[in-house]
């Protein structure tokens, strides 16, 4: 069960988000790092946005806090996918190691 939580599940959802999300990175034929970013730091940054309620001000100074707050948020969720992805296949390749220990004994 653990590899499945640990392993298989996160790289099953970022294989996902690069599939779904190719039409939004992709853009003349070429990755778009920024939109790269964007989509794949949106699902795992959520949490760690940083809002800042804007009070007092006009409309648009709210908005483009908000737009700041999620253009941050997804910079950090995009460390935080990279960080996912590292540590999900190391637990992969660990587990394949720990499994072809115990066949050759």
């Amino acid at each position: 069960m653990k590899l499945l939580t640990k392993s298989i599940l996160p790289i099953a959802a970022i294989l996902l988000i690069a599939l779904m999300g190719q039409y939004i990175y992709i853009v003349d034929g070429q990755i778009d790092l920024f939109r790269l970013c964007m989509v794949f730091g949106v699902p795992f940054g959520i949490p760690y946005m940083l809002f800042v309620l804007p009070i007092g001000g006009s409309i648009s100074r709210g908005i483009g806090i908000l737009a700041l707050n999620a253009i941050v948020g997804a910079m950090f969720g995009c460390v935080i996918a990279v960080i996912v992805l590292i540590r999900a296949v190391a637990y992969l390749m660990a587990a394949i190691i720990q499994v072809a220990r115990k066949a050759k004994v």
